[in-house]
């Protein structure tokens, strides 16, 4: 089996799984923002290791959706 066909053959494997950069860049937006969806319960992820990956099916949905991302972290006193 040559090269040219070993690389074919990985290339039509759809992938399952992405990282936080690689979801942003996909998506066209930044890590942070994967963050806060991820946070939010927007998009749906997994812990292997020390590594977060979001699911490919999660980021489709994700994608289509018109949904604003809650900021999530330290509120201030007027927002409570």
């Amino acid at each position: 089996m040559s090269t040219a066909e070993k690389t074919s053959s990985i290339e039509e494997i759809p992938r399952l799984l992405f990282s936080r950069r690689s979801a942003a860049k996909a998506l066209d937006v930044s890590v942070r923002l994967i963050d806060y969806a991820i946070a939010s319960g927007l998009l749906e992820a997994r812990r292997l290791n020390s590594r977060i990956l979001i699911l490919s099916d999660s980021l489709a949905k994700f994608a289509a959706s018109d949904r604003v991302i809650p900021k999530t972290g330290a509120h201030c006193e007027a927002c409570a």
